[in-house]
């Protein structure tokens, strides 16, 4: 099918300031086969009356306005709901460049790819580009993409397919709130034959400080940790998830001094975090003292990561 629909997901929660760019973003894309599923998480501003507005306008766009249950909830209704041959995810504040489906969708055929992953901006609301994230890789397969290290972790700048998430039951898992999209990615590249990520800068991420991904609740980084301490896929991905339990999930634990140093021991006394390379300079020492002992390597980090931290933001 050289032509297919594509269905693109869009939790909506209390984003009225930002969701018509993000709606814009995607019905003015150059490739036209496209349902647009907005999904009304219980919003409590007028963004459920905007994403009715637009499906008023655009036969294209269906609207789902269910209570409030988090991020997750709202992508699996949207994948219960899907009817597209492929499936993406755009966060509501977040925008789409104008040729991204097209470019991806040309790629996809033209290698017959299971998982697609492409580039982004992260950008401010002045408009300033912040930072880039980057990477690419030629056509593998699951465990050659792994090894490459190159897998983005958010739900969004992916292209998936519906025949694989559909005859996994692949779901998010909607007890997390942090760590919810790497779950989901990982399980998916584990089903899937053909790999690749390009460098192509086709997703806008906004730094809103609001939405769930900047805000670090120590309970939910504690319960996120024991969830990929336990991963059934771990093995596969043990670098992605030694590097996720240090720095999405540990460093907000002990920056907030949610456990004592003791505790926060107890909690990493079987990781090993030797696949890491330290990308600050705090980093090297940590990973050499954890290696001669590692309470003292956690004291370390309890003692000076507050600090650091703040001093780097």
């Amino acid at each position: 099918m050289t032509n297919p629909l594509v269905s693109i997901i869009v939790p909506v929660y209390n984003v009225e300031k930002y969701i018509d760019k993000c709606i814009s973003s995607i019905l003015q894309q150059t490739y036209p086969r496209i349902e647009l599923l907005l999904i009304d998480d219980g919003s409590p501003d007028k963004s459920g009356i905007i994403c009715d507005m637009y499906a008023q306008k655009d036969n294209r766009v269906r609207v789902f306005h269910k209570p409030n249950a988090g991020v997750s909830a709202a992508r699996n209704t949207g994948i219960n709901n899907a009817k597209g041959e492929f499936i993406t995810f755009v966060d509501s504040d977040d925008w789409l460049e104008p040729d991204c489906i097209r470019k991806s969708l040309n790629i996809i055929n033209k290698n017959e790819l299971d998982l697609l992953q492409f580039s982004s901006k992260r950008i401010n609301d002045k408009g300033d580009i912040l930072f880039l994230k980057t990477g690419e890789t030629p056509i593998l397969n699951a465990s050659q993409y792994i090894e490459a290290d190159q897998i983005y972790i958010a739900a969004g700048c992916s292209i998936y397919r519906t025949s694989i998430i559909r005859s996994t039951n692949l779901k998010f898992d909607e007890n997390l709130k942090l760590g919810e999209d790497q779950l989901f990615i990982y399980r998916y590249i584990s089903k899937c034959k053909s790999c690749m990520r390009i460098k192509d800068l086709l997703y806008n991420y906004r730094l809103n400080p609001e939405s769930a991904c900047t805000v670090n609740n120590p309970r939910e980084c504690l319960k996120s940790m024991k969830t990929f301490q336990t991963f059934e896929l771990r093995p596969s991905f043990e670098r992605n998830i030694q590097r996720g339990i240090l720095r999405y999930f540990l460093y907000p634990i002990i920056e907030q001094r949610f456990l004592p140093a003791k505790k926060v021991y107890q909690l990493t006394k079987d990781e090993y975090f030797n696949l890491l390379k330290p990308n600050r300079k705090f980093e090297y020492l940590f990973f050499n003292l954890y290696k001669a002992n590692r309470f003292i390597g956690i004291l370390y980090l309890y003692m000076l990561l507050p600090y650091v931290n703040k001093k780097l933001q």
